[in-house]
């Protein structure tokens, strides 16, 4: 009675450390993947950079700003004269204003840039969310798991327990060898070690995922969602062209073009056209003067022909490096989606047939100890080797939640919870 009180305390006192409320309600995978969203610090940043290539494109278009220029013209520097604004009449204050005139042509691809950036930073959001579900999905089951595996440790520890109490009392009526009873004590506290463990691997997934939920992080979680994979799953292969992050490198080739547009534009010059006004002194007239300047683009071999020749270059980068990242991506997903139907179809051989005979096997031994026809040790070994395989069959189901948190970054997001 005191032992079974004692389990119970133990298995309580989880929910009564401080900052762990009782009262708190179960953290569920669907909710902590919500929290994330809402509050991650990288979004955020994410989303500022996209306001800032929104406010980028909106003035791309434009011509440069006017320049002001005013200044000194002629100022005698010795003689009678000297640094006299007013006797000499080649001396003049000037003021003017200076404005560069653009191609339209150069503006609308400079634009399209703009715009390609922007829709960079959006697929690079749609990115960063993505792996932020993978992240903390990938934590959640870690905890989730080892949280369970340390209540079955839990249940075959307060068995273990019981069964040292009957033996110690065998013991003092002279009815049960003192080895059994120094092994069952080996194996109690085989299971405190193994129970720190998974312990010890819960408390770091929940501090990890104190990163992305805060305080939420602490709560208890609730049970694992029964649908593992979404229904979907065999669109990895025809997303992956959409997939944020191949998104972002193919709006990455549309800005290597633009480049190597701007290039090309770069043979074609530009103008500018400056008016001032220039002040002599009282006994002479004051001046305005018009001036226009072109570029003259006249050494394209070493310069304007050499930058094309490198935004194209630029752009077959961009290219290879996508296929690259494509089939990366896909031999990544198929690899985790392997990985699933693996662990699946594993987890549905433990169901139906290992842990059925391991539990017929213990009950048995179990039994045969009773009736005294089996030593101690055979009821003990049957019953670690059940609970063995449960323990083997939860990290079964956690190597299939990892792959079932993989592939939440593979997926389209509105096919998943």
């Amino acid at each position: 009675m005191h032992t079974r009180f004692f389990i119970s305390a133990i298995l309580l006192l989880p929910l009564l450390l401080p900052g762990q409320p009782a009262a708190a309600a179960p953290l569920s995978l669907t909710e902590a993947l919500s929290i994330a969203d809402r509050e991650s610090s990288l979004l955020a940043a994410q989303r500022s950079a996209i306001s800032a290539a929104e406010e980028t494109t909106a003035s791309a278009r434009e011509l440069p700003d006017p320049k002001l220029k005013f200044g000194i013209d002629n100022l005698p520097a010795d003689g009678p004269d000297r640094y006299s604004l007013t006797r000499d009449f080649m001396t003049m204050r000037k003021i003017g204003v200076m404005q560069e005139f653009v191609r339209s042509d150069k503006r609308e691809i400079r634009g399209r840039r703009a715009e390609q950036e922007l829709a960079r930073e959006q697929a690079m959001l749609g990115d960063a969310r993505a792996a932020l579900r993978r992240d903390v999905a990938q934590l959640w089951i870690e905890r989730y798991f080892a949280e369970r595996m340390a209540a079955v440790v839990d249940e075959q520890y307060a068995e273990a327990d019981l069964q040292r109490e009957t033996l110690q009392a065998g013991l003092r009526a002279g009815k049960t060898q003192p080895a059994d009873l120094l092994a069952l004590q080996v194996n109690l506290q085989s299971l405190l070690d193994r129970r720190a463990e998974y312990r010890r691997q819960a408390a770091r997934a929940a501090a990890l995922l104190s990163r992305w939920l805060g305080a939420e992080s602490a709560r208890p979680l609730a049970a694992l969602p029964s649908r593992l994979l979404p229904a979907q799953h065999r669109e990895l292969a025809t997303h992956a062209e959409n997939h944020p992050h191949l998104q972002t490198l193919e709006r990455q080739i549309d800005i290597a073009h633009n480049d190597a547009a701007l290039a090309r534009a770069a043979n074609k010059p530009d103008w500018g056209l400056e008016v001032a006004y220039a002040q002599r002194g009282p006994q002479f007239s004051n001046m305005l003067s018009v001036q226009i300047s072109i570029d003259l683009p006249l050494f394209q071999t070493n310069r304007q022909d050499r930058s094309v020749a490198a935004k194209m270059a630029q752009v077959e980068q961009a290219r290879a490096l996508k296929e690259d990242a494509l089939r990366q991506h896909l031999a990544e997903a198929n690899a985790t989606r392997a990985d699933w139907e693996a662990a699946s179809a594993r987890l549905q051989r433990f169901d139906d047939s290992l842990l059925p005979l391991a539990r017929e096997r213990a009950q048995l031994a179990l039994a045969a100890y009773r009736g005294g026809q089996a030593p101690l040790a055979a009821a003990l070994e049957a019953r670690r080797g059940e609970i063995e395989l449960r323990l083997q069959q939860l990290q079964l189901a956690a190597e299939q939640g990892r792959a079932y948190a993989q592939l939440l970054y593979f997926l389209p997001q509105e096919n998943q919870p």
